[in-house]
């Protein structure tokens, strides 16, 4: 970082979109609500932002191809992906917030729902015009983690989500991430990407979201359907997932062993 000028270039470039486009959001979703919030909700992005902001530079560390040729900027899939992390404070503020009639959940569906979707591009972006990097791959599956678990706080805030669904999303996707040290400090290297069953556990899980936005908008029965939508699909799909995890977890070689002591 320090000996590349176009590296810290990049950095900058992405930092100053992520800080825009989180304190902007937060200031107009603040000002609904009333102008006493605004200070305390741009001082709280702000933090946010410096943590990411911290995250990324980091992660300059995996800025390698992965036959091990450096980067030299952090390239566009990565930049999407720290913005998603960016946002997940602003968004949630949608759901903390007071705002009038259904504009939370317009909000929600329009704002969140993109950049939810930026999830799907920043692969795309990667396999189509690269670069695929080892820090795009570790960062994507925690990326996810960060968002579904904002997304399920906020969904549960604004009544799109039983207190059950909360928690499952919660554990399915915090769990990994908090386990993680536990498994480095065995000396274990395990390859920090998607299980197939990760991925059609988080489709499903956009599935959910979509029905029961829906089902919320018409004052429908949410906590009824959510047992019929989201019992079937994202219990054994997440079961399935943590297999895969232990499975992966278990078969990959102990590289530096860490003594009783």
């Amino acid at each position: 970082m320090r000996s590349s000028r176009r590296l810290q270039g990049s950095l900058a470039l992405w930092s100053l979109i992520g800080l825009v486009m989180g304190v902007g959001f937060t200031i107009g979703v603040a000002l609904v609500h009333g102008s006493g919030v605004v200070v305390p909700a741009v001082i709280a992005t702000l933090v946010w932002w410096l943590l990411i902001v911290v995250v990324v530079v980091g992660g300059a560390a995996l800025l390698d191809t992965p036959d091990g040729k450096p980067l030299d900027h952090y390239g566009i899939p990565n930049g999407l992906s720290a913005i998603r992390a960016w946002m997940c404070l602003p968004i949630l503020f949608v759901a903390v917030f007071s705002l009038p009639g259904k504009l939370a959940l317009i909000l929600w569906a329009g704002v969140g729902g993109a950049i939810g979707l930026l999830d799907a591009v920043d692969g795309f972006l990667a396999r189509r015009i690269g670069p695929v990097s080892v820090l795009g791959k570790a960062i994507d599956p925690f990326g996810d983690a960060l968002f579904f678990v904002f997304t399920a706080v906020g969904s549960y805030l604004l009544g799109m989500f039983p207190l059950w669904l909360l928690a499952l999303v919660v554990f399915r996707y915090a769990g990994p991430v908090l386990l993680t040290p536990l498994v480095l400090l065995t000396g274990r290297r395990p390859e920090l990407v998607y299980t197939v069953w990760g991925r059609r556990n988080t489709f499903a899980t956009g599935v959910v979201l979509f029905t029961l936005f829906w089902v919320r908008v018409a004052n429908g029965p949410v906590d009824i359907v959510a047992l019929a939508v989201a019992l079937p699909t994202l219990v054994p799909t997440a079961i399935l997932h943590f297999i895969s995890l232990a499975q992966r977890v278990f078969s990959a070689p102990i590289e530096h062993p860490v003594s009783a002591a």
